[in-house]
């Protein structure tokens, strides 16, 4: 009974501190909230307000997301009738970004219909229809799309669709067929049973790189290839190390065309904090709030998630998921879920906290939630989100 009593005191003691910091983060998450709301196609409310007039003051803006859902891009959507921006940045590589602009640009409303159909799977996360209705609005403003991402697992089937347009090689149109036809194949069987692997995966793939890279091709097809192959390293190796080396590497090839514009970056928010990401590496968002550093701006990174709700699979005909407040990254948040009340969307401004963080005056146990509150400007919590649906 005595040992009992001890065990219960020792933890009693060991929480206390932990529950302690929890209830003053929650303390000054309330003091520094600021709600709004959607209306119609945009928002209203105070939190909305400081939103737009930090993202109007910023060479940057730097959205970090929880993927799958309608209410983010919804947000994005908002944010860009409202400010204007001159390059987008997402989660995708170079070249489907190109292929996306220009098909958007080019395809009349059927003919794009039944490109999306027919390719749409291909596209990362803007195979949904409300991240797809984005890229289209982000064209007819005038934006340029980018992308610094890898190429998807499925998009060497989009790229090598492309590129037996335009090779003047007859050994290369070939297989860059036999590419787009056996990854569509792969993928269709993929969906079926997932034990069977992408094309991306097989010793044939392997195979047409090895043979690709021997042809005299343009230099165009010689980068795409390279970067089909390092893509293959980056899945079958499953280094974030290299993926993230690669998407500064390709943000930092294109900077003459980005320099001292106004910028919009949509990534996971893994990717998107200021200092050290959540996954112990410096990430884009370091980079571009560097960048802007340097140019005596300042890039602005909000971190936007929803609470409760559901979330798609980036599968199509695979069920959505429940979003579970106790897990991962979101557990991690509490103490700002705490200071949320109703239905209405929630801002925290996290630069008192981080003030109180470097003077010592907010002790916090969590490496990660410390990235979370110094790598962030603004902290928005959606209460409740919706799974995003593919096009029909």
């Amino acid at each position: 009974m005595k040992s009992g009593f001890i065990m219960l005191l020792a933890l009693l003691l060991a929480f206390g501190p932990l529950m302690a910091q929890d209830s003053l983060i929650t303390a000054m998450a309330k003091k520094n909230s600021y709600t709004f709301g959607p209306k119609q196609t945009s928002f209203n409310g105070e939190g909305w307000n400081k939103i737009l007039d930090a993202a109007q003051k910023s060479a940057a803006v730097l959205i970090g997301e929880d993927h799958f859902t309608n209410e983010i891009p919804y947000f994005t959507s908002a944010l860009v009738s409202q400010v204007k921006f001159d390059n987008f940045f997402g989660e995708i590589d170079p070249y489907s970004a190109k292929i996306l602009q220009q098909k958007i640009k080019t395809l009349a409303a059927p003919a794009f219909k039944s490109y999306v159909a027919d390719y749409g799977n291909t596209f990362s996360f803007y195979a949904f229809e409300p991240e797809l209705a984005l890229l289209q609005k982000l064209v007819k403003q005038g934006v340029q799309l980018n992308g610094t991402d890898q190429i998807l697992l499925v998009g060497d089937r989009l790229v090598c669709s492309e590129l037996k347009k335009t090779t003047s090689n007859k050994r290369a149109k070939e297989i860059y067929r036999t590419i787009e036809i056996n990854s569509k194949n792969h993928f269709d069987a993929f969906l079926k049973d997932q034990s069977k692997p992408f094309y991306l995966y097989t010793p044939d793939f392997d195979k047409n790189m090895n043979e690709l890279t021997s042809l005299p091709l343009s230099k165009q097809e010689k980068q795409m290839i390279e970067m089909l192959k390092l893509t293959a390293k980056i899945y079958k190796s499953g280094s974030h190390h290299l993926r993230v080396q690669l998407m500064k590497n390709q943000l930092m090839a294109t900077y003459g065309k980005w320099y001292n514009k106004k910028n919009l970056f949509k990534y996971g928010a893994n990717h998107v904090a200021k200092g050290e990401s959540l996954l112990e590496i410096f990430d884009t968002g370091n980079l571009v709030n560097n960048i802007a550093d340097s140019q005596f701006g300042k890039s602005l990174h909000l971190m936007i998630i929803g609470k409760s709700g559901t979330q798609a699979s980036p599968f199509k005909g695979f069920p959505a998921e429940a979003i579970d407040e106790n897990s991962g990254t979101l557990k991690l948040l509490q103490p700002f879920f705490k200071a949320t009340e109703g239905e209405q969307w929630h801002c925290f401004d996290m630069h008192p906290l981080q003030e109180a963080l470097e003077n010592g005056k907010l002790g916090i146990a969590s490496t990660k939630l410390a990235r979370i509150i110094k790598g962030y400007d603004f902290l928005i919590v959606i209460p409740k989100v919706s799974a995003s649906q593919f096009p029909k």
